[in-house]
């Protein structure tokens, strides 16, 4: 059995929702499909002929993906989605289906998890795949290949007979070393680039699953779980060595949402970089304000850490409080000098948009970032327009509150400089010029003080 994996394309497009105005749109950097590397490596330890089409980084078009489709004529099809893209997953599905109606087409990411049961509706979807998917590839292809019951399969939604069936929720994977490596010999190219490590390839690497902190924006405990789940240090180790060894790749990206929320096994994963001479190999990943030590800082700049990315989100501590965040603006300046200290870069991550804003707590954001950049070290920031996802607290309250101003699942993007959300006190036209405003005021920062 033959299987091909997609991360479907994006597609920018003009419209709006609401309006007759084009949506101005950027790019963003592409990272490599870290979750369709593992489902491969799981398939292949099973005996499943696994490919890979990274149509995002390799910039294809949907008819280049349905041209490599084509030409690797797999007996399945699995596509990936988060929310922005479930419109180019399931088109790419019908296309699929068109070349070869008996070819099985699976659907599955974190919008698919949520979603799952408006997803399976569409006629070119015969499964979706809920929650972690390494195991459940594995057996419901293992279903499909002997012709058994896919209704004993957990963890996957499918219809038959004209009605919808929805199995079981898989358990989370709590031995996560049981797990094969990604299989990064898949990619056309086994390492990305990224403006945040000067442009040096990169290769993302996944030690935990899991968060124990509820942001009402994020959907990542809903996915995988509040007990954050850890591989053991040396399984972490190995992987690292493998990325040097054999691809020659020098910077590493931890996509964890939180590496270092047991701060043990973050001491002992820096401590055991230096006894495996890994310090060559440059890293960077997400931490957290208020959990930062000294020591720990300390530890990570040693092993080579180059860059920790923080959720700040917010300069304004009503809406900080308002999303959950759980902690002060205090903290947020404390935290950035620790790290500057330590010689480690930060990053901050900046939202606007919130129920509830006003422009004045939006400036009160773009104000924050320029102060911690000027007076405590701060060395980057990005900034989005909040968007809120299906699975997440504040999808719910929108939802309730009759805050979405669409339902279609394009515009719930980033990469839009322009919301879903309707705000009572704040334009669309306001809104993107303060998003704009954001962007140039924080790279102009030190100009505009002179003039202040």
């Amino acid at each position: 059995m033959k299987c091909l994996l997609i991360d479907p394309p994006d597609e920018l497009f003009a419209g709006s929702c609401g309006g007759d105005q084009e949506i101005a749109t950027e790019m963003h950097e592409a990272y490599p499909p870290l979750g369709l590397l593992y489902i491969a490596a799981a398939l292949r330890a099973h005996g499943v002929d696994s490919g890979i089409v990274e149509s995002r980084a390799l910039r294809l078009s949907s008819d280049d993906v349905l041209a490599e489709v084509e030409r690797e004529r797999p007996e399945v099809v699995g596509i990936t989605a988060i929310t922005a893209r479930i419109h180019s997953a399931v088109r790419i599905a019908a296309a699929v289906k068109r070349l070869d109606p008996e070819t099985t087409v699976i659907l599955g990411g974190p919008h698919v998890h949520f979603e799952h049961r408006a997803v399976i509706e569409h006629d070119a979807v015969d499964f979706c795949v809920r929650g972690e998917g390494e195991l459940t590839a594995v057996e419901l292809l293992r279903a499909l290949r002997d012709g058994t019951n896919p209704a004993d399969v957990a963890g996957i939604t499918f219809r038959r007979d004209g009605q919808v069936h929805v199995t079981p929720d898989r358990p989370f994977v709590q031995d996560l070393d049981t797990l094969p490596l990604p299989a990064r010999d898949l990619l056309r190219h086994p390492a990305y680039t990224g403006s945040w490590t000067g442009g040096v390839p990169f290769s993302p690497v996944l030690a935990s699953r899991g968060c124990p902190y509820c942001c009402a924006f994020c959907d990542a405990p809903a996915i995988w779980g509040r007990r954050q789940r850890r591989r053991s240090v040396d399984d972490v180790l190995d992987e690292l060595e493998q990325i040097r060894n054999n691809l020659g790749v020098t910077y590493v990206r931890f996509l964890d949402d939180l590496l270092l929320a047991n701060r043990r096994w973050a001491m002992a994963l820096c401590e055991g970089m230096v006894r495996r001479g890994l310090q060559d190999l440059a890293w960077a990943c997400d931490g957290r304000v208020g959990l930062m030590s000294e020591e720990l800082l300390a530890a990570m700049s040693q092993a080579n850490c180059r860059v920790v990315f923080y959720g700040i989100e917010f300069g304004n501590q009503r809406i900080l409080d308002l999303c959950k965040k759980g902690f002060t603006t205090e903290q947020v300046r404390r935290t950035v000098e620790m790290t500057a200290k330590s010689g480690i870069s930060s990053y901050g991550y900046f939202m606007m948009g919130y129920p509830t804003e006003t422009v004045e707590t939006v400036e009160d954001t773009i104000n924050f970032a320029k102060e911690l950049a000027i007076d405590h070290g701060l060395d980057s920031a990005g900034f989005s327009i909040v968007t809120p996802f299906p699975g997440t607290p504040l999808y719910d309250y929108c939802k309730e509150h009759n805050l979405l101003r669409t339902s279609d699942w394009r515009y719930y993007s980033y990469q839009l400089k322009q919301g879903v959300i309707k705000l009572e006190h704040i334009t669309d036209t306001q809104l993107r010029e303060l998003y704009e405003r954001a962007g140039l005021e924080f790279q102009f920062r030190e100009q505009l003080r002179q003039f202040a």
